[in-house]
């Protein structure tokens, strides 16, 4: 009888999922605001200079295929 009680028994619903969500979250030692800026000064600068990279290196590549005519139907 007990099992047949535990087959039709619905998982538990964690309670207090959003409390302890909360609570958790205030726990986090967050950042200061000169962190923040520097750190997204930091971010910026890098992509940056990636997208400055790539562009140089498919410039040089566009330029070389060009010169050597890869891709011209002769």
């Amino acid at each position: 009888m007990t099992l047949k009680k535990q087959e039709n028994q619905k998982p538990k619903v964690k309670k207090y999922y959003f409390r302890k969500f909360i609570k958790e979250i205030k726990r986090v030692r967050w950042p200061d605001s000169k962190k923040n800026i520097s750190s997204m000064t930091q971010i910026i600068v890098f992509t940056l200079i990636f997208v400055l990279f790539v562009f140089v290196v498919s410039t040089i590549f566009t330029l070389l295929w060009n010169n050597i005519q890869v891709g011209a139907g002769n």
